[in-house]
């Protein structure tokens, strides 16, 4: 897939060049001179319209796989960049009939919705046939404790490709009260780059037994920042490793780059 791919800081800094233009405008509309990679190299940089505009190509499949989770994703990475005051923003946006402005705004406020007409949140989502419209389907099905008939829903849902689903699925306890599962989060991660976010969290804090691994969850944290899903906690954690002489080898862009998560307004990039 074409946001996997990977090139040299010189060939992504080459074809941005090519889009600068379209970066410093205002609108966000995906023109076919906005490549995924270039996208990706200018939010890495802190360019919260970046987001905003991978969020637009998940949403409609432009350069990669149409995905509810990875719009999700890079909204709210916008959201943390300063590019909208709240998600909300980016979703309400959206035309009104979106089949995913209909399923975030579902998602967002299903248990109020269940307690009114649980009926009626049940007819939309079974009426779509749509992976997404299944795992929020199933979610609410384990929520009404019905949950091998929910997790069921999920796995389906899983295997038609949704990523959310398959994140779901590494979750033992969606309540956070016991830990997500490594192995499993470390296959999908090449598909749900967040993943490798939360695998930088489960081996950074400490297990149950008290021990943690904070250069493996370095080295996840900065795959995470490959795929411009890094937050500020995370990179944090990482400057504070690299500062205390840990076992990570970054470049000056790195640490740049790692600095405007941490600071966005307040670091200078050339």
């Amino acid at each position: 897939m074409l946001l996997l791919a990977s090139c040299s800081e010189q060939q992504v800094m080459e074809e941005t060049l090519s889009s600068q233009k379209l970066t410093e405008q205002n609108g966000m509309t995906v023109t076919p001179q906005d490549s995924i990679m270039s996208l990706l190299y200018q939010a890495r940089w802190g360019d919260g319209s970046a987001y905003l505009k991978l969020a637009d190509c998940y949403r409609d499949g432009i350069g990669v796989k149409k995905d509810f989770f990875g719009m999700i994703t890079m909204a709210h990475m916008a959201e943390g960049r300063g590019a909208i005051n709240r998600i909300d923003d980016y979703i309400y946006g959206l035309p009104d009939g979106n089949d995913y402005k209909t399923l975030f705004l579902l998602m967002d406020g299903y248990k109020s919705y269940i307690q009114e007409d649980p009926d009626s949140i049940e007819h939309v989502l079974r009426a779509s046939d749509s992976p997404e419209a299944k795992t929020l389907l199933g979610m609410i099905t384990v929520d009404q404790g019905d949950t091998i008939s929910g997790m069921n829903m999920i796995k389906e849902a899983a295997n038609q490709g949704c990523s959310l689903a398959e994140l779901l699925l590494t979750i033992p306890d969606w309540e956070g009260r016991l830990r997500a599962d490594a192995t499993k989060l470390g296959i999908i991660a090449h598909r749900v780059p967040l993943a490798y976010l939360i695998l930088g969290d489960l081996y950074y804090e400490p297990d149950d037994n008290g021990k943690s691994n904070k250069q493996l969850a370095v080295e996840y944290y900065m795959k995470a920042e490959e795929h411009a899903v890094l937050d500020r906690h995370g990179a944090e954690r990482v400057l504070d490793y690299y500062r205390n002489g840990g076992n990570v080898q970054l470049t000056e862009y790195d640490v740049k780059r790692l600095e405007l998560i941490v600071q966005p307004k307040d670091v200078e990039t050339e």
